[in-house]
């Protein structure tokens, strides 16, 4: 699997923004703080800094910078939130000191690789060049034969033997009959050349008239033609392999194993952020609808905590938890939260979303649970709000807010009344097709605490 080229501090860092909103409840920053936290752990453990280091940052913008400016932050219920915060931004910031010195030279390295193999393709095409234009200015001779040059060719020696071209050219052999003319047998004398002359009678054999003289032939030195160039030029050579990934020093780490499934989702958000790939378990509905049946008997809502792990890039739900709660026909609530924080950090489990029934209605995101899927997403991207509606069709629906614009309207809504309206757009998405959930065959823990 080929691996993204490396890159700088720069660039991640530009990836750590984050911003606080006062109007939404700082519990919920609270907790999305534990998560990034968890997260940069388990990217730091599998030697992938880069993601360690942008979720790092982020915890340490969120904790020394933004968190600060929200009005809920100094009030006493949020003390012990406070002295956690404080306590894991020192570690944030030790790690960050151990990466940063290894990704930039990673990055460099990446980039001296590239500039070498540059400099080497710049060589070796402008030596390809230079040969062209040497087999244009001076052809090889073929079959060993003297190299030809414009100096060497004369006309003067080109016409020379010719008949007719140059000084007395009459043949002096009498021996050469063949160019000598007939003319009559009569006899006169003439007086210019002193010559005497015969007449020849008519019935006489006609002797062919002298061949003509030949046509000058090529200069026998000429220069040679140069050979052809071929119009195609040179194929590139391959692309650099990248450097491989620096480790971090003794003690040396056992070696990490490949992905095997899902290493990116490929998948963006609204906005072009990408999205994880997160793995659900096929039997979730069955086993979530089970263990909600004698609410769903009662006309009243049922609702789980979708936990998991983080392993590889890949999110993967492996619990459902089922809380203590108060429902009725068209709501859920959570109670003593801090035990469900309490179970999740004792086993190490990442919060990815929740799932709930609708005992009489159809599938879909109400006002209030766009609300309540609202803090999972602020939370996670990747977080997803399962609703199961046994009496409609579909009877199961997975839902994401749009961000945006879905994320922002909802964030930003102050209404207080449980049920009211939002504008008419295209608040949230289902993720049932080319999304990055995928539902793969695999264990469900369930674990109960009502």
């Amino acid at each position: 699997m080929a691996k993204n080229r490396p890159r700088s501090t720069s660039e991640l860092g530009r990836l750590a923004s984050i911003q606080v909103d006062s109007n939404t409840p700082i519990r919920l920053y609270f907790r999305s703080a534990d998560l990034l936290i968890k997260q940069a752990r388990v990217y730091k453990m599998e030697y992938d800094y880069e993601h360690a280091y942008v979720l790092y940052m982020k915890y340490t913008n969120l904790g020394l910078n933004e968190l600060p400016k929200h009005q809920q932050y100094k009030t006493a219920d949020y003390k012990k939130s406070r002295m956690i915060v404080r306590r894991n931004c020192m570690e944030a910031l030790d790690a960050l000191e151990v990466m940063k010195p290894k990704l930039d030279k990673e990055y460099k390295s990446y980039e001296s690789h590239l500039l070498t193999e540059q400099q080497r393709r710049q060589t070796e095409l402008e030596a390809r060049h230079a040969q062209q234009l040497k087999n244009v200015m001076i052809p090889k001779a073929e079959d060993g034969e003297h190299t030809a040059t414009l100096d060497d060719w004369s006309l003067q020696d080109a016409l020379r033997g010719v008949v007719g071209v140059g000084g007395d050219d009459r043949p002096t052999d009498p021996s050469h009959t063949e160019s000598t003319a007939h003319y009559p047998n009569v006899n006169f004398s003439n007086q210019s050349d002193g010559f005497t002359y015969q007449a020849q009678l008519p019935d006489a054999t006609v002797v062919p008239p002298p061949p003509r003289p030949p046509k000058p032939q090529a200069a026998p030195h000429a220069p040679a033609l140069p050979p052809k160039l071929a119009l195609e030029p040179p194929l590139p050579p391959e692309a650099p392999p990248l450097p491989a990934k620096i480790k971090l020093e003794q003690p040396s780490p056992p070696p990490l194993p490949e992905p095997t499934s899902y290493p990116s989702s490929g998948v963006t958000t609204e906005r072009g952020e990408p999205l994880r790939t997160l793995l659900v378990p096929g039997n979730l509905q069955d086993r979530f609808l089970s263990i909600a049946k004698p609410n769903t008997i009662k006309n009243i809502e049922t609702c789980g905590i979708l936990a998991g792990t983080l392993k590889n890039n890949v999110l993967k739900v492996t619990t459902l938890i089922i809380p203590k709660q108060t429902g009725t026909s068209d709501t859920c609530t959570t109670e003593n939260e801090e035990e469900l924080f309490e179970y999740q950090d004792a086993n190490d489990l990442l919060t990815f979303g929740w799932i709930h029934t609708h005992p009489s209605q159809s599938c879909f995101l109400s006002s209030v649970d766009l609300h309540t899927h609202c803090s999972y997403q602020l939370m996670l991207p990747e977080a997803i709000a399962i609703v199961c509606a046994p009496k409609n069709k579909p009877d199961f629906g997975i839902f994401r807010l749009t961000d945006p614009p879905g994320l922002d309207v909802i964030s930003s809504c102050k209404i207080e009344r449980a049920f009211h309206p939002h504008p008419d757009l295209p608040i949230y998405t289902d993720t049932h097709h080319g999304s990055h959930v995928h539902t793969k065959s695999y264990a469900l823990n369930v674990v109960d605490l009502r």
